[in-house]
């Protein structure tokens, strides 16, 4: 994590404000959700992120994506946040990050998965940190669980990382699982 001695602890300090409004942001913003079509909401977000990914020489792959009852704009935001942190916490080879998801009894669990620099075991919780972690991580977790998921992270330093989340299925598509 974030050496926290001398010019660290600036750097920390000054991305708190921006942690907690974004995490304020998922608390408090109407969640107005819909069905969703997984797909469309990953190529929007793959071409709004298209010019970080050149950048970064990124490649994403990803599967058929369900459709979920969930609000759009969060639901891009989990993945603009996601797929951008997989191509910004890159190991010394170029970006490869599959995106992904299946069935898990009555929910969807999605992935994304990257062979960057990985996050050591013991600081998996404090990713989700608002004071310690990635910006945008504790508000993707808030908007996970104000959908009815979860977030978490599986990582060891220098295999990639994946992120999971799971969001419920709606009713009419529990007898496909």
């Amino acid at each position: 994590m974030q050496d926290m001695s001398h010019g660290g602890s600036l750097i920390a300090l000054r991305r708190v404000p921006a942690a907690l409004w974004a995490l304020a942001w998922a608390s408090l913003a109407p969640r107005l959700p819909r069905r969703v079509e997984g797909d469309g909401v990953l190529a929007s977000v793959l071409a709004r992120l298209r010019p970080q990914l050149e950048a970064a020489g990124a490649e994403v792959y990803g599967g058929s994506l369900p459709a979920v009852r969930a609000d759009p704009r969060q639901l891009e935001r989990v993945f603009r946040a996601l797929i951008g942190n997989a191509a910004r916490h890159r190991g010394a080879e170029a970006p490869i990050i599959h995106v992904s998801a299946r069935p898990a009894g009555r929910e969807w669990l999605f992935s994304v998965r990257d062979n960057g620099s990985g996050i050591d075991p013991g600081d998996h919780h404090a990713v989700f940190s608002a004071f310690r972690g990635a910006r945008e991580l504790p508000a993707c977790r808030r908007i996970v669980r104000r959908h009815g998921g979860r977030l978490w992270v599986e990582s060891a330093r220098g295999q990639g990382a994946t992120f999971y989340f799971s969001l419920p299925a709606t009713r009419r598509l529990w007898h496909l699982f």
